[in-house]
C-alpha cells in the first residue's frame, strides 16, 4: 500500500515535469462522517456500531497506538483549495489531533450512553506493521492553503452519531 501510494506521486510527478501537465498531489489522512459505511472496517464506524448495537468494542493490542481523524467538511475544503492553488508538491490534509485508540473507544462509549464495554484483543499479525502513530503533518497546508481544519472531533461525531444511529433505526436518541 504504502509503495503504492509513492508510485503513484512519482508517476504523477514525473507526467507534471515531463508533459508540463497540471498536477496535484494530496495525502489524505482518516477522514469520518456522514455517509460512511458502518461495515467499511476503519475503526471509527466499528466502534459507532459496535456501541450502537450494544456489543463490545474492540480495541487491538493495548489501544496505545494513536490515529487522528478529520471531518469530511473540512477534508472538501482542503482539496477545493489545493485544486484551486499552483502547489504541485504533496500536501498533507488531515487533522493533527491525535488520540490513542483506547481513549478514542472511550470516548465513542460516552457519546453513545456509556453502557458499551471495551474488550481488548490480541493485535492480528496483519497489523503488526502498522504505524504506532499517524498524525499528519499540516505545516505545508497551512502554509501554501491557508488551510487548516475548524471542525473539532467532538462535534463531527456527534454529526456522524446522528448519521449511524439513523442508519440503525434508532432516530429517537438524541444525539449528547
Amino acid at each position: 500500500y504504502d509503495e503504492a501510494k509513492r508510485f503513484a506521486e512519482a508517476m504523477t510527478m514525473a507526467y507534471h515535469r515531463a508533459h508540463g501537465l497540471q498536477t496535484r498531489i494530496v495525502r489524505i489522512f482518516n477522514t469520518y462522517g456522514p455517509r460512511m459505511r458502518l461495515d467499511d472496517g476503519r475503526a471509527l464506524p466499528t466502534f459507532i456500531g459496535q456501541a450502537l448495537r450494544g456489543e463490545p468494542l474492540t480495541v487491538y493490542g493495548d489501544g496505545m497506538q494513536t490515529r487522528s481523524f478529520g471531518y469530511i467538511d473540512d477534508l472538501v475544503d482542503g482539496l477545493a483549495r489545493l485544486a484551486a492553488s499552483d502547489v504541485t508538491d504533496p500536501v498533507n490534509i488531515g487533522n493533527p489531533d491525535e488520540v490513542t485508540m483506547l481513549d478514542f473507544a472511550r470516548e465513542i462509549v460516552v457519546l453513545t450512553g456509556g453502557s458499551a464495554r471495551i474488550e481488548f484483543r490480541k493485535l492480528p499479525p496483519e497489523y503488526a506493521d502498522d504505524p504506532k502513530q499517524r498524525r499528519p503533518d499540516i505545516t505545508r497546508a497551512k502554509a501554501l492553503l491557508g488551510w487548516a481544519p475548524r471542525t473539532s472531533r467532538a462535534e463531527g461525531l456527534k454529526r456522524t452519531l446522528g448519521y449511524f444511529r439513523g442508519r440503525l433505526g434508532r432516530s429517537d436518541q438524541p444525539v449528547p
